[in-house]
């Protein structure tokens, strides 16, 4: 008597729970499956990925080749150094690393955070640029509007909506740029690259002071680093390596002779790495730790780092050879 009036009981605990073991088989597919559409769905507006051939720095080496003058070069590499910027504050939500926290944008914080690495990395070049190979000797003065570009208005804090905004700061360091640009092919500005100029280049780039900042941020131990700042730390380097791409491929286009001492395999690997880097972009940020099966990616980003960092140093030797 006492099984038959269980059974039922036993029955239907038994079906509910092959429902909810079912359910939590299914949901973790089921929102992943949903998460993933919707971020390919924001992806199809605003780019997330940034593979060479998109970049606008094309339609300048198509115009500008090694046999031309070294005005044109010059103005080439300018040009390099801002694209990225300018291409930022040109996409489809603009500038969002300012916007307030009432904006749906301020929450697209890998987005904020590529902008952050690009903006550190045009104030880079361009400091570089403007107090080495726009004038002819280190005691010679600063061209006058590189020098109000990178001093007053690129300098300025990449989160201020308003009063001055970012981005109104920005769009004038870029008319700034032009300007000495105009000069530059008017022959009214200076543009000297020597082979001292190329070596303590690309020993800079290399350095403490560029790409050694976002390396530590990405070798720093996973238990020390919040969860949260994973994904931070990826695009802000993803960001600095835009730029950086820009303006390396056009300098080894614009002067040969970088690849000819250097090692063609050397610029081949150097500019797959950097192809990684800006086109890396996981459904979710993982730190798998030690020897976990899940992926770390920051571990990765960093190894692509290290590496280009690598070829970018045989580089520098055998300029320097």
């Amino acid at each position: 008597m006492m099984k038959k009036k269980w059974l039922p009981k036993l029955k239907f605990f038994g079906k509910w729970t092959i429902i909810v073991l079912l359910a939590f088989i299914l949901i973790w597919p089921l929102t992943i499956g949903i998460y993933w559409s919707l971020y390919k769905g924001y992806t199809a507006i605003d780019a997330t990925r940034f593979p060479w051939f998109r970049s606008k720095i094309h339609s300048v080496l198509d115009q500008i080749k090694p046999e031309s003058g070294e005005a044109k070069k010059g103005i080439a590499l300018s040009a390099a150094i801002t694209n990225r910027l300018e291409e930022e504050m040109a996409s489809t939500f603009g500038w969002s690393a300012n916007d307030l926290i009432v904006f749906p944008t301020r929450w697209l914080d890998n987005r904020a955070n590529r902008q952050r690495g690009v903006i550190f990395a045009t104030r880079m070049l361009i400091n570089f640029y403007s107090t080495n190979l726009a004038k002819y000797g280190k005691a010679d003065a600063e061209n006058a509007s590189l020098k109000e570009a990178r001093e007053k208005h690129f300098a300025f804090s990449e989160d201020s909506w308003w009063f001055p905004s970012t981005e109104s700061e920005y769009r004038k360091g870029l008319e700034l740029v032009r300007e000495y640009e105009d000069d530059l092919a008017a022959g009214k500005a200076i543009y000297n690259m020597r082979s001292d100029d190329m070596y303590n280049m690309l020993t800079f780039i290399i350095g403490n002071q560029f790409l050694d900042q976002p390396l530590g941020l990405l070798v720093q131990p996973n238990d020390e680093v919040p969860y949260t700042q994973l994904d931070d730390r990826i695009y802000s380097t993803q960001g600095i390596i835009l730029v950086l791409r820009d303006f390396v491929r056009t300098f080894v286009t614009l002067y040969p002779e970088i690849k000819q001492k250097g090692g063609e395999e050397n610029v081949r690997i150097a500019f797959r790495d950097m192809e990684q880097i800006c086109t890396f972009d996981p459904l979710i940020v993982l730190r798998g730790k030690h020897d976990s099966v899940t992926a770390d990616h920051r571990g990765k980003m960093a190894r692509y780092l290290i590496s280009l960092r690598e070829r970018i140093n045989d580089l520098t030797q055998s300029i320097r050879r």
